[in-house]
């Protein structure tokens, strides 16, 4: 299961590289940049969550949504209130401050998370999958998508702007497919095989994204500062952590201990990079902190498999 999961995250590694070396070349530029993180947000992302829900979210489970969504959100909650703390702690400059209670809140749920724990467990964890999902999509795009918004380059931010940036189309998408499926209300096969095809280039271009934003990096420039460490921190200590003593407060099976878990231990959430650039943050402080998490996956995840087979 070890094996699996390094050839995972080894796979998302390549892609990344994939995007660097596009970029390199003269492939991919600003604008072709511009284009994939507008395709991915508007139309792919919304389009993969549809196809997901009807495809492999199975109704009767409909029941334990509320309790593991619960779960999954509130864990987030206590690692939100945290992370904020640490960048009040150490003075994070503010046009960074989202960003990093972004990455160290959520995880890379869907991209990650689901072929590694797929790999691990097999199809009898995919509900589970799918409950951390949810509560990872609506903790990221109702809470810290706003948080990243807010620290971006826009002068004023109105409540009906900020409204209208939570209820965004994958959000959106989300909401819909949940009430869809509790009234048993199915779309088309076509509407689903034209979803399927839009959202199956989620993985390689959100990962070719941040290979050009790594790209645009001066490495030499680019100095190491500590509140990566503390997104390292947070993201492989304090989530999982926190999400197994949730696992412990509600007392959930071994099964669902170990995905929620692993899931809650997944690298930072490729989309934070997309959200950085659209809003104005600092996108390459991001990528950076996004690559690191993708690397150091290769010895916390197999370290928590380790772990968790033993508890």
């Amino acid at each position: 299961m070890i094996i699996k999961s390094l050839e995972t995250v080894f796979i998302m590694i390549i892609m990344i590289g994939v995007g660097w070396l596009m970029s390199y070349v003269g492939w991919l530029n600003t604008e072709g940049k511009r284009f994939i993180h507008k395709f991915i947000i508007n139309i792919s992302i919304p389009a993969l969550t549809l196809t997901n829900f009807f495809q492999m979210f199975p109704k009767e489970m409909i029941g334990e949504t509320i309790r593991f969504v619960f779960i999954g959100v509130l864990s987030m909650i206590v690692v939100f209130v945290l992370s904020e703390i640490v960048s009040k702690v150490i003075k994070l400059e503010k046009i960074k401050s989202g960003s990093f209670v972004s990455m160290s809140s959520v995880s890379n749920s869907l991209f990650f998370g689901m072929p590694i724990v797929l790999s691990l467990f097999g199809d009898i964890s995919l509900p589970y999958i799918l409950f951390y999902y949810i509560a990872n999509s609506f903790f990221f795009w109702g809470i810290c998508a706003p948080r990243i918004m807010r620290d971006g380059n826009m002068k004023t931010v109105r409540i009906s702007d900020n409204i209208r940036k939570i209820f965004n189309a994958p959000f959106v998408a989300l909401i819909l497919s949940i009430l869809l499926l509790s009234v048993d209300l199915k779309p088309p096969a076509l509407v689903l095989t034209v979803a399927s095809y839009l959202g199956r280039p989620v993985t390689p271009l959100a990962a070719i994204f941040v290979g050009r934003i790594i790209y645009e990096i001066d490495f030499k420039k680019y100095k190491f500062e500590k509140s990566i460490f503390g997104v390292l921190f947070l993201r492989f200590i304090a989530s999982p952590a926190v999400m197994f003593l949730m696992t412990r407060l509600f007392q959930l099976d071994k099964l669902s201990t170990q995905v929620m878990v692993i899931m809650a231990a997944m690298p930072a959430m490729v989309q934070t990079s997309l959200v950085s650039e659209m809003y104005g943050t600092d996108s390459k402080y991001v990528a950076f902190a996004i690559s690191l998490t993708t690397v150091m996956g290769l010895f916390f995840i197999p370290f928590y498999m380790f772990i968790l087979n033993y508890l």
